[in-house]
């Protein structure tokens, strides 16, 4: 996809974002205490050496992946970016940390006690927490595991599985209200 066409998508969602606010706060005034619309950038980690196997870092498709994850991101409003404690995760994030001046807060994956397959069920409230609750809007970057589970504990409307070998979804998740999310799927 086209970098204008990118920018466009994302501008169309803005406005989504902008009109559910609205729509949602209508119906009464809306006072201090009242939940804050907050959009949620989304993206895998870009494409990965294979080795080392533990911790890789990113191919160069990869890096030219995030340099093009700056660039549509540059205009989002984006002041809180969340990353896993993996260095590809890290690495997707950086230019456009550096970009706007910000450091990415790592938040490190964890399982749960009962089935080390699964997420925790506490990281995943705690992610969602804090995104919902971050001021602006938040850029997580993680992994084919953990961005459909984070998009699923924003309370979002569609729940996406993604293919170990895609990286180029970007999914952007309008949270409106407490546990309630619209949710666009994009490409890179």
């Amino acid at each position: 996809m086209t970098f204008t066409r990118t920018c466009l998508r994302v501008a169309a969602l803005c406005c989504l974002a902008l009109l559910l606010s609205r729509e949602h706060g209508a119906a009464r005034p809306l006072s201090q205490s009242d939940f804050t619309v907050t959009t949620v950038y989304l993206v895998r980690h870009a494409e990965k050496a294979a080795a080392p196997a533990a911790d890789p870092p990113l191919l160069e498709a990869g890096s030219k992946r995030a340099e093009e994850l700056a660039r549509t991101l540059s205009k989002a409003n984006i002041k809180t970016i969340f990353t896993s404690q993996a260095l590809r995760t890290k690495l997707t994030a950086e230019p456009l940390a550096k970009q706007l001046g910000l450091t990415a807060k790592v938040v490190p994956v964890s399982m749960s006690k009962t089935n080390p397959r699964e997420l925790s069920p506490e990281y995943l409230k705690s992610m969602a927490e804090q995104a919902a609750s971050a001021p602006g809007n938040v850029l997580i970057v993680g992994h084919s595991n953990t961005v459909p589970e984070i998009i699923k504990a924003l309370g979002g409307d569609v729940v996406p599985t993604i293919d170990e070998t895609v990286f180029d979804d970007l999914f952007v998740v309008t949270v409106y209200a407490k546990g309630k999310a619209k949710v666009a799927h994009l490409k890179q």
